[in-house]
């Protein structure tokens, strides 16, 4: 193949995306699609080194693997061993065990897999994974199994049967990968199948499938274009936009665009993409990815909440570092080997599955070994209370629960019911049921009963569509019917705000909507704001690695004030004053995380069982407090 200098500096665009993205830039919203002009950059070059062989008869799986072992696995097996180094020292037993899970599926090219099938509202923390995206990867590595093999079936046939067939391939991923993300978002997001057409999409311009232009203006305006589609995504998309789906067109149509318009001949965005410092960092793009998550996970980890300005400036100045040492001294050796022995399939095919059956081994062991918990003295989890009773998979429905499953007034009942008295919905995603156990200590002493509406990841605004809550929509729509089927005067809302309001005006419109509806019917409203949320996973292991039981919470002192403005009319409670206290250095709530009596939170923010009684028994004057509404 001939050398291109704009497709590295192409692969600077996208990974200066998502590493902006990672490191929390708001400007970067959509740095995340970084990931889909890779995966179309990775479909052009793969497709021209498999179809050009294949067409000149030269082509060998072995030879394939050879090359992209050396290309992939050295940097990436490095950058697994130091991350588990770390790991030993840093993470609880509870996360290593689960690392270590990850661990092995990615050396097993499984991760994107694993990731599906473990994907759950109560999982641990995406953000304190640091094999989180390794996904990606594996998507690649499965798509290098699957498109040498279906090359070589095709070797009989014309180039018209490459194209037709790569056509359908790609246009049947991309149908199921707009069907899944309405109501399978996660497999649409991690699975091979609905990734597919992006990787294609870069094969079928290898192949030639779309005429290349003669026309300097024709390349101009589609590279301009491309590059526009490409900055749009990443700049106007969200983590709240239903992706990949249709929104996936933008940033592969304009990677598409570029890449295309290059083959040409040279254009204005093709000599901006072609300067030095920009294929420098392309060419360094691939360690920096693998190497970039890892450390900003553990950067996190250490300092127990999100990175300062300066902080998060210092450590993007470690990674580039890194990157570049790892290219240099990794990369490039591997990949060029000076002695002809280290180039035979059979030698290489054999150091590779030694290293990955030590990695898997790590792996392995510290999975069966719940953690290596021998690691420290006197470490003794608890189990802490008050998820189970949240009413799981009846009265808080999970991700994949249709509204329907909700069994009703009856079955959802906090606490005995009163006669003549009026009733209350308390209606919102996971941060309004973990108010269920404080609710049933205080029931009976409320002058109403109490009724559990809640879902998974699905916050009390109706109209609101969630990406990764399917039914989420459908859900909130069927409170007006609840309302007035059942006499409801008061309305609780309670949910993870933070998610939803971020800037986001269209959804603080659609709260305020909400909110007025409810108020023009005659519905008393009771708004619970934002509880504090940390950067662990476990309480219990903030309090015994930090030796302290206070921790800083990542939401903001002005979370709540979206909320408060959006739902004004409505009497508004901030939860967060009852355990957090303002810390003018670090601009972020310090709050307490436990009493002599145990652990106000199960995880990383969810209250338990007793977080919950101590604030229920704090607000429940506010609840209780006369109302004209009360006894009509």
């Amino acid at each position: 193949m001939t050398y291109r200098p704009d497709i590295d500096g192409l692969r600077a665009v996208s990974i200066l995306s998502v590493l902006l993205f990672h490191a929390k830039f708001p400007l970067f919203s959509g740095g995340y699609v970084g990931v889909d002009v890779f995966f179309v950059i990775s479909g052009y070059l793969i497709g021209s080194i498999v179809l050009n062989d294949a067409q000149r008869g030269t082509f060998s799986l072995a030879d394939f693997y050879v090359r992209r072992i050396r290309r992939i696995l050295p940097a990436l097996f490095a950058a697994l061993a130091v991350t588990a180094a770390l790991a030993l020292f840093l993470l609880s037993p509870q996360e290593l065990k689960s690392f270590s899970q990850n661990l092995a599926a990615t050396t097993l090219f499984s991760s994107n897999i694993v990731y599906y099938l473990k994907s759950g509202y109560f999982e641990n923390a995406a953000e304190m994974n640091p094999l989180l995206h390794t996904w990606s990867l594996g998507v690649e590595q499965q798509f290098y199994i699957v498109f040498p093999l279906a090359v070589l079936a095709l070797l009989p046939y014309g180039r018209s049967v490459w194209v037709a067939v790569l056509l359908a391939a790609a246009a049947a991923s991309f149908a199921l990968g707009v069907f899944l993300v309405r109501d399978h978002p996660v497999a649409a997001f991690y699975l091979l199948p609905p990734r597919l057409w992006e990787l294609v999409l870069g094969a079928l311009l290898a192949l030639g499938a779309v005429p290349d232009s003669r026309s300097r203006a024709v390349r101009e305006l589609a590279c301009a274009v491309g590059a526009a589609l490409i900055l749009v995504s990443v700049f106007a998309l969200s983590e709240a936009t239903a992706f990949p789906g249709y929104a996936a067109l933008l940033p592969c149509l304009g990677a598409a665009l570029v890449i295309h318009a290059g083959r040409s001949g040279p254009t204005a965005v093709g000599r901006v993409l072609t300067l030095r410092p920009m294929v420098f960092i392309g060419l360094i793009s691939y360690s920096m990815y693998i190497w970039h998550w890892p450390l900003m996970v553990f950067a996190r980890f250490y300092k127990g909440r999100d990175l300062t300005t300066k902080e998060t400036l210092i450590l993007l100045a470690v990674i580039a570092a890194v990157s570049v040492l790892s290219w240099r001294l990794i990369e490039i050796p591997f990949r060029k080997p000076r002695a002809a022995s280290d180039r035979r399939p059979s030698k290489v095919f054999a150091r590779t599955g030694w290293a990955m059956a030590g990695l898997a081994g790590v792996g392995l062991l510290g999975h069966l070994s719940n953690g290596l918990p021998q690691r420290f003295t006197d470490y003794a989890p608890q189990d802490i209370s008050g998820r189970e009773l949240y009413k799981e998979h009846t009265c808080f429905l999970e991700t994949d629960q249709p509204p329907e499953a909700w069994p009703g007034l009856e079955s959802c009942r906090i606490g005995s019911p009163k006669a003549d008295a009026p009733t209350a919905l308390l209606w919102g995603d996971s941060f309004a049921a973990h108010y269920v156990p404080g609710l049933q200590n205080v029931a009976d002493t409320l002058p109403f009963n109490i009724v559990q509406y809640t879902a998974s990841g699905c916050p009390p605004i109706k109209d609101l569509s969630v990406n990764a809550r399917p039914n989420c929509q459908e859900f909130n729509r069927r409170v007006d019917e609840l309302i007035d089927r059942n006499g409801i005067r008061i309305v609780i809302m309670a949910a993870r705000w933070e998610w939803y309001m971020d800037t986001n005006a269209l959804d603080l419109r659609r709260l305020h909507e909400t909110v007025d509806t409810l108020l023009n019917r005659g519905i008393r409203i009771v708004v619970l704001g934002q509880s504090p949320v940390f950067r662990f996973r476990n309480p219990y292991d903030h309090t015994y690695f930090m030796k302290s039981e206070r921790a800083y919470s990542i939401t903001g002192q002005a979370a709540d004030q979206p909320v408060i403005t959006a739902t004004r009319g409505a009497r508004f409670v901030d939860t967060s004053d009852y355990f957090c206290d303002p810390d003018p250095c670090k601009d972020l709530p310090l709050c307490r995380i436990r009493d002599d009596q145990g652990f106000y939170f199960l995880d990383q923010g969810h209250f338990s069982a007793h977080g919950s009684t101590l604030l229920v028994q704090s607000i429940q004057e506010v609840l209780r407090a006369p109302d004209p509404f009360y006894g009509e």
